[in-house]
């Protein structure tokens, strides 16, 4: 019983704040959440030789209260302060408790002109500067799986595709009367790291936006996105900087019944240096990504037309930092056979491990993992890159969402070899809400999706020849059979076939070797649960077991299963 004091309480602390507020505005707010895991975990190796030496059961979980006070002293100021209580199961007398301080950040308003925040930020600017791309996620996951993905964003701040960052950010507009409409400002900097005073020196992060709005149908701007080492942190080191400046156009215009034509275009360069590394060449390119949307209201589809050219050498840490690090080790079964080796990341990882995740930009180029994607590893702003693409969006507002795309796409420069790489992507994504279509009550909703990926590349030398398939597709069911009681059944698929040449890369992003891979691989991600929902989507119970199996034909790895039962109580206010 004295378990489920604690959630009561803050249900009951919810509910007692909300009522408040909605009879008075108040300058001070109760904001936060609170979390409570507890899972049992088991793997099954499936080895030539059997596996004795890992332990095959995990019990664990946490629980976890994050409390926050906004504070509004007066309209020109908001000050919030959030920390975080957390205890792990099997924690003794306060042995496992910690305490954090999870947000912090004041901003306000100066001469009812100019905003700023000085504090915990939460950044993004174009895809090609600062964007958080989560290239490497599953698109539109079913729910059964999309709750252990919420708490990912949740616990690392992913707020669509931005990145988090302490520092400040300003910005203000300007309006005319005359030939502009509005022109907008904004700037940032943040510290990426910090010096030790003798090898690694203070690295700052800065940014700048101009966007200039000059009619309904034109507007046009720039967007500046520079990292630097700061001189004179350390002595005689080698300083490093990155810069990236775009200008960004758009032009809109309507037609007849009520259709629209919307026409953007982002092109720019960018400039890494190492400034007295001998070891070390200056990295310079451009990128162009220009693409039209025609909006047809009636049919209720938008069909949008692309172009796509990232040069071989663009860099931009700010767009190409990777949410996932690959490098990390898992939180369960690090190791796994008597040998001990690591264990290869699998869905099961990648769909609910937040200790695989970022919450920062990373200062070198992240690897990037085939298995998951290797058309677009960086998204839009993936380097040694041209072609185009293609989207259909069919939007039925009684409960229909349909999205399919195409990339076709290939290298600008060869890799090892004057042949080029062909690639292929095609994403098809639908979520059904039967319930509207059909006309009752309860929530019942579908949603499927595949993503089929090819790359490939033919030379003269059978030994260069490349040819990798790979297939994801899922598919899920939320249905409420009691009233604001849901099943959720789900399932993921993820197959690769195939080889390809990774290229190894040192910490100057120039590429040392390339390590040739094969992939016979298959994975089978399947889950079921029942949730009860308290007030609203954001307070929930969740019992769930989910089996994934990780099926590796050419035994790089030995294949196991890994299955889990989890009871998980969330909440936000």
């Amino acid at each position: 019983m004295d378990k489920l004091k604690l959630p009561v309480l803050l249900l009951f602390l919810t509910l007692q704040v909300n009522a408040l507020h909605a009879q008075q505005r108040h300058t001070i707010e109760i904001v936060g959440g609170a979390r409570s895991i507890i899972s049992n975990n088991n793997i099954k190796v499936r080895d030539s030789v059997p596996d004795t030496t890992t332990i095959k059961r995990n019990t664990g979980g946490y629980a976890l209260i994050d409390l926050g006070v906004d504070v509004r002293p007066n309209k020109y100021v908001e000050i919030l302060g959030m920390f975080r209580i957390r205890n792990d199961y099997g924690g003794f007398w306060g042995s496992g408790v910690s305490f954090d301080v999870r947000q912090l950040w004041l901003k306000g308003i100066i001469g009812n002109v100019v905003r700023y925040q000085v504090g915990d930020l939460n950044l993004k600017q174009t895809p090609f500067t600062l964007y958080n791309h989560h290239a490497d996620r599953i698109d539109s996951l079913p729910a059964i799986f999309n709750l252990q993905n919420e708490i990912i964003s949740y616990e690392k701040f992913y707020m669509d595709n931005t990145w988090r960052q302490q520092g400040v950010n300003v910005d203000f507009g300007l309006n005319f009367s005359k030939i502009l409409k509005e022109i907008d400002f904004t700037g940032y900097m943040t510290r990426l790291n910090g010096t030790n005073f003798v090898t690694i020196p203070d690295r700052l992060m800065s940014g700048a936006s101009v966007n200039i709005i000059q009619s309904r149908h034109v507007n046009f701007g720039y967007n500046g996105f520079w990292v630097f080492d700061v001189k004179g942190t350390v002595p005689d080191s080698s300083l490093y900087n990155n810069s990236v400046n775009t200008i960004n156009l758009g032009y809109v215009t309507d037609f007849r019944n009520n259709m629209r034509l919307d026409c953007k275009a982002e092109f720019g360069w960018s400039k890494s240096v190492w400034s007295k590394d001998v070891d070390a060449s200056q990295l310079k390119d451009y990128f162009i990504h220009a693409y039209a949307t025609l909006n047809l209201p009636k049919q209720n589809l938008d069909f949008t037309l692309g172009y796509l050219n990232v040069g071989p050498d663009f860099r931009s840490i700010g767009a190409q930092s990777k949410d996932i690090n690959y490098a990390a080790a898992p939180n369960y079964y690090n190791y796994y056979t008597n040998k001990q080796i690591a264990r290869p990341l699998s869905v099961f990882d990648v769909v609910r491990n937040e200790n695989i995740y970022n919450t920062s930009v990373s200062s070198n180029l992240m690897p990037s993992n085939p298995v998951y994607n290797n058309v677009l590893p960086y998204g839009l702003a993936t380097f040694n890159i041209q072609g185009g693409y293609a989207k259909i969006n069919y939007t039925y507002p009684e409960g229909i969402a349909v999205n399919f795309e195409e990339y076709v796409l290939s290298e600008i420069r060869g890799q090892g070899t004057n042949s080029l790489k062909l690639f292929t992507q095609s994403k098809l994504l639908a979520q059904f809400e039967i319930n509207k279509l059909a006309h009752f009550s309860k929530r019942l909703k579908v949603n499927l999706g595949a993503n089929y990926q090819t790359t490939w590349r033919s030379s003269d030398a059978a030994i260069e020849d490349v040819a990798l398939n790979s297939l994801q597709f899922h598919a899920g069911i939320e249905f409420e059979f009691i009233k604001k009681m849901d099943l959720l059944l789900g399932f993921v698929g993820l197959f690769n076939k195939g080889n390809d040449f990774i290229p190894v890369r040192n910490s100057y992003s120039k590429v040392e070797y390339f390590e040739k891979v094969n992939y016979d691989l298959s994975q089978n991600y399947s889950g079921a649960g029942i949730r009860f929902r308290f007030l609203s989507d954001r307070i929930y119970l969740c019992a769930l077991y989910q089996f994934n199996t990780y099926t590796d034909k050419q035994n790089t790895n030995p294949s196991y299963n890994l299955d889990q039962f989890a009871l998980i109580f969330n909440m936000t206010f």
